[in-house]
């Protein structure tokens, strides 16, 4: 079982966009994407960040035990998947959503139509966010994470509370 508290760090990264400033006080910023594992011990890397890498969501995936952890506020695990383990190169839909209230903002993990709580975090809003994707570098191994079915979306209008 893999027990280290994984780090952003140890992952190798592909950007998928960026999305405008986030300057109006109510904007939603949803990220959506499917990720295929390539292997079942090989953990795979969903975020959007923004510039300094340290506001933001970023989640990391265990294929073998489902084990979700949250990358950006300490790495620590934020549950499990109930379909686990997952199969290496089946499509896993993630959803992370962003919900701005002034300077606060709350948000949203869907991995596999599950949903887990995460933490919200206070930020200036006129910054641009990064999503990408990634999985867990191995010394002699490299190549891209798969993923399907890119969508990132900055919604301007008021969301419901």
């Amino acid at each position: 079982m893999n027990t280290l508290i994984p780090d952003l760090a140890q992952f190798q990264l592909e950007e998928l966009g960026q999305t405008p400033s986030v300057d109006n006080p109510n904007a939603e910023v949803s990220f959506k994407v499917d990720v295929e594992p390539s292997r079942v011990t090989r953990r795979v890397v969903v975020g959007i960040l923004d510039e300094s890498k340290k506001r933001g969501i970023s989640i990391a995936i265990y294929p073998a035990t489902g084990e979700v952890c949250d990358m950006t506020n300490g790495g620590g695990v934020i549950g499990y998947l109930s379909k686990a383990p997952l199969n290496p190169g089946v499509p896993v839909p993630c959803d992370l959503t962003l919900y701005r209230f002034g300077k606060n903002f709350v948000c949203s993990v869907r991995v596999h139509g599950e949903i887990f709580l995460y933490p919200a975090f206070s930020m200036d809003g006129n910054t641009c966010l990064t999503a990408f994707v990634g999985q867990e570098s191995s010394g002699s191994e490299s190549g891209s994470i798969g993923w399907s079915r890119l969508r990132l979306d900055v919604l301007e209008q008021p969301v419901a509370a």
